[in-house]
């Protein structure tokens, strides 16, 4: 691991046990490195293991999951080893991670001042006083109005919006060198995403930090991200820089989600093109390539259905998982989308 990779995950794997005794794999041998500095993109519809990948590595997953592989490496550290005690001093300190849901993330019954100072407390020992003063602070950051009266709130006074900025303002309190943001505007609007991504990517680069950043929306992922992993039924169908996957794309999985996004230079009259078909069932994921019955490209008496396919490299840190990642060369959104302009 190079000085610069502050993450390496290698073959993570995770696994839910069912009631009947069999098991369910949510994330089947996911692989990547975050480097300091650098926003890095995990993308995919609901349900192909994102958000799973990050509870894995930060240990926050029920007692009914086994989660394994070669290693969950943190500055050299094996995170898959680490105990319980070890886990709760990194989380919030060196990791931190805002939630999807902030409702049942923050605690009812205190207030949201009081569960961002927490984390000063914690972590830095800071006096309730301080603890309290900085609170306003990271409130007042990531934009909500008279952040000292609302301090003193608790989240139910909050609108969904301000309860998902008060997330990124505990997030954020003790300066991680990584955060992991999974959907951090969900409930925002575009105004407000912007303003709240300008913090998050100031703080970053002011801190020298890293961003694992977990979003469906691929806007937000062309405006911050350096490189991207695209995740399908688990796995990790393509990764690259934010230019390979937009311009050079060599998986159908990632065409698809790019061709039903409407465009800037759309006239009016164009027609979006829709993934065919819903995401698989992770008890019985399809033979082969898992993305093949909803694939335009796959060949049915074929490899796509018979074998699945690893991680290929296709060109410089370009990565897709496609038996026919060589015949995609070249092909373009706007092909798939009935035409070039």
């Amino acid at each position: 691991m190079t000085s610069d990779v502050l993450l390496s995950v290698r073959g993570l794997r995770t696994c839910f046990r069912l009631g009947d005794g069999g098991d369910v794999t949510a994330v089947d041998g996911v692989s990547f490195d975050v480097r300091r500095g650098e926003v890095y993109a995990i993308v995919g519809e609901s349900g192909s293991g994102k958000s799973v990948t990050a509870m894995s590595i930060m240990g926050l997953l029920p007692t009914s999951a086994r989660v394994d592989g070669e290693g969950v490496l943190w500055k050299g550290e094996d995170l898959l080893q680490a105990r319980a005690d070890r886990m709760r001093r990194l989380r919030g300190k060196e990791i931190a991670m805002i939630f999807q849901d902030p409702l049942t993330a923050l605690n009812p019954v205190h207030t949201v001042g009081r569960q961002i100072g927490e984390m000063l407390r914690i972590h830095e020992n800071a006096s309730r006083k301080h603890a309290k003063a900085r609170a306003i602070e990271l409130l007042d950051l990531v934009g909500i109005p008279n952040a000292s009266e609302r301090a003193d709130m608790h989240p139910h006074e909050f609108s969904g919006g301000m309860r998902q900025r008060a997330m990124i303002a505990m997030a954020i309190a003790c300066r991680p060198d990584l955060l992991i943001a999974d959907e951090p505007t969900t409930a925002l609007d575009v105004t407000v995403q912007a303003q709240v991504f300008d913090v998050l990517m100031r703080i970053k680069d002011e801190i020298n930090s890293a961003m694992i950043l977990i979003t469906h929306d691929l806007g937000v992922v062309a405006g911050t991200a350096d490189r991207v992993m695209v995740m399908y039924a688990g796995r990790a169908v393509e990764v690259g820089t934010t230019d390979d996957i937009y311009y050079r794309s060599r998986h159908p999985y990632t065409l698809g989600l790019l061709a039903s996004l409407p465009r800037l230079d759309d006239q009016g009259n164009e027609q979006l093109t829709p993934i065919r078909g819903n995401p698989p069932s992770l008890v019985h994921t399809p033979s082969g390539c898992a993305f093949h019955p909803r694939c335009d490209f796959a060949e049915l008496d074929g490899p796509c259905v018979r074998d699945r396919t690893e991680l290929l490299t296709v060109g410089p840190g370009h990565q897709s998982a496609c038996h026919l990642s060589e015949r995609l060369e070249g092909v373009t959104v706007a092909s798939m989308r009935g035409g070039e302009r």
